[in-house]
C-alpha cells in the first residue's frame, strides 16, 4: 500500500546542512540531555533542577486556565517530569521540522559499501566554517535547554514569517541575489502546472537572534505565539535564547548573526494535510512557503557556482511544491531513507528540466554544467539516515536526466505536464540508485 513520507508538517529540504549538530563538530563538546544543560566557558553549568526552579517561579506567578495550570504542575513536579514533560516539547517540534532526521537502529536498506560517496567541495567548505566556531557557542545553539535550542526556534521564525513579494526580500551578501531569486522564483510559477499563486517565500537566517530592536520584537512575536500553544515551551525556548544571547554566545560565531552555518539550508513546506498538528499550525501562523538560506549563497559564491547555484536550489524547492500538489511523496517503498532519497532525487531532475528548458532558465552548456555541480555538492552519505538524500553521484545524475529530458524533446519550446515529468523520472530511478562501485 502506497504511504505518504511526511512528518508532522510536511517539510522538503535541500540538504540536511543548517542543523549539522555535533556529529560533524565539536562532538565531546555536548552534554547529555538531563546532566549539563548548557555549557559556557564562562560560568557554571545550568542543571535540570535549577532550569526546573526557574520555571516552576516564573509559572507560580502567572493566571492559567485550570487545564493548563494541571499539565504545568505536572511537569515541574520533579526533575525527572520536567526533562521527560520537555523532551515531549523537542518532539513536537522536531516532528514540525524535517532537519536532520533520524538514524535508523535497523538494517540499512541501502548498502554504502555499493556506492562511491566521499566529502564534496561544499561539505568541506562547511566543516571549515564550522572549525572556526567557539565550541561552547555551537553547543549553545544546537543543544539549548535540554533540547530547546536557538536552531529550533530560528527554524520556526522561519516557518512563522510573513512572505512578502521576492524582490522586497533581500537574498545574498548586500542583496547581491534578489533580483536572480525573484525573477526564478516568477519563471518557476510560469513553467510549472500547479497553481504557485500561495506559496510565499522567506529568508533563512540567523537575524532574529539579533540584539537590534527589530530583532528583538521578532523574538517577543515567536514566544508570545509558542504561548498560545505550550506556555512551557513558550517559557524555556526564551530561558533558552536568551540566556545565550545574553551571555554573549553569538562571539563565537565568526559575523555573529551574519554566519553563514546558521542558513546553509533551503526548504519547502506545505502545511496542508498535518493532521495532528493542524492546529499548531495554523496558531503560529505557518503558510506555505519556501525558504532561502542566505547562507548558500555564500557557499555558491565561494565555490564558483554563484551564477547557478542559488537558482538551482530554489527551482529544486519548488519543485517540492510540485510534488506536494500532484501528491508524489505517496510512495510503495517503505524504507524512510530510501523514500526520501526518491523525492529528492526526483526534486533534482525536475529542477534541472526547468534551469535548462528553453521557456525556464534556459542555461546554456557550461551553466548546465554548474548546475549539476551544485545538485553534486549537496549529495549525502547518510545511507541509513531517513533524511538521506541521495550520494553525490546519484544527485548529479537525477540533475543529467532532467537536463537531457529538456535538451533531447522534439519541441524545444513545449514545457512537459509535472506527471509526465514524474512518470518518466520513476522509469528511470532503478537505473539511477544503482550502485556504482565495483
Amino acid at each position: 500500500m502506497k504511504r505518504r513520507m511526511s512528518t508532522t508538517l510536511l517539510v522538503a529540504s535541500l540538504a540536511t546542512l543548517s542543523c549539522l549538530g555535533t556529529t560533524v563538530a565539536h562532538a565531546d563538546e555536548v552534554p547529555a540531555a538531563g546532566q549539563t544543560v548548557v555549557s559556557s566557558s564562562s560560568e557554571a553549568a545550568i542543571d535540570v533542577a535549577s532550569l526546573r526552579e526557574q520555571v516552576a517561579e516564573h509559572f507560580a506567578a502567572v493566571d492559567l486556565d485550570p487545564a493548563t495550570r494541571a499539565s504545568i504542575d505536572a511537569a515541574i513536579a520533579s526533575d525527572d517530569a520536567f526533562t521527560a514533560a520537555t523532551a515531549d516539547a523537542v518532539t513536537l517540534l522536531q516532528h514540525g521540522l524535517e532537519s536532520a532526521g533520524v538514524d535508523r537502529d535497523d538494517a540499512w536498506a541501502i548498502e554504502p559499501g555499493d556506492y562511491e560517496c566521499g566529502p564534496t567541495p561544499m561539505r568541506e567548505w562547511t566543516a571549515a566554517e564550522l572549525a572556526q566556531i567557539d565550541p561552547a557557542s555551537w553547543s549553545w545553539y544546537n543543544q539549548g535547554l535540554l533540547g530547546l535550542s536557538p536552531a529550533l526556534f530560528v527554524q520556526y521564525w522561519t516557518l512563522m514569517k510573513t512572505p512578502v513579494a521576492p524582490h522586497e526580500t533581500a537574498f545574498g551578501p548586500g542583496g547581491s541575489a534578489t533580483n536572480e531569486v525573484s525573477r526564478t522564483f516568477r519563471s518557476l510559477q510560469e513553467f510549472w502546472d500547479i497553481d504557485g499563486s500561495g506559496i510565499g517565500i522567506v529568508s533563512l537566517d540567523a537575524k532574529v537572534l539579533g540584539s537590534d530592536a527589530q530583532a528583538v520584537a521578532d523574538r517577543e512575536f515567536v514566544y508570545d505565539r509558542f504561548d498560545e500553544v505550550s506556555p512551557l515551551i513558550s517559557l524555556i525556548l526564551r530561558l533558552s535564547v536568551e540566556s545565550g544571547i545574553t551571555r554573549g554566545m553569538l562571539d563565537g560565531f565568526p559575523g555573529g548573526v551574519e554566519n553563514p552555518v546558521f542558513s546553509v539550508n533551503a526548504f519547502a513546506i506545505d502545511p496542508a494535510g498535518a493532521g495532528d498538528s493542524q492546529d499548531m499550525l495554523e496558531t503560529l501562523g505557518i503558510t506555505r512557503r519556501i525558504a532561502m538560506g542566505q547562507g548558500l549563497v555564500e557557499v555558491w559564491n565561494d565555490l564558483g557556482l554563484g551564477r547557478v547555484g542559488t537558482r538551482a536550489v530554489l527551482a529544486h524547492e519548488y519543485a517540492h511544491q510540485v510534488q506536494y500538489d500532484d501528491e508524489l511523496f505517496e510512495t510503495d517503498l517503505t524504507d524512510e531513507a530510501e523514500a526520501t532519497r526518491r523525492t529528492e532525487l526526483m526534486a533534482d531532475a525536475f529542477a534541472t528540466y526547468f534551469t535548462v528548458s528553453k521557456r525556464g532558465a534556459a542555461l546554456n552548456k557550461e551553466y548546465t554544467l554548474q548546475d549539476l555541480q551544485t545538485f553534486y555538492n549537496v549529495g549525502d552519505c547518510s545511507f541509513a539516515n531517513s533524511g538521506h538524500h541521495g550520494t553525490p553521484n546519484q544527485r548529479y545524475a537525477s540533475a543529467a536526466w532532467g537536463a537531457n529530458l529538456a535538451q533531447s524533446a522534439d519541441d524545444l519550446g513545449h514545457v512537459l505536464p509535472s506527471m509526465t515529468v514524474a512518470a518518466g523520472f520513476e522509469q528511470v530511478l532503478p537505473e539511477l540508485v544503482a550502485p556504482d562501485l565495483d
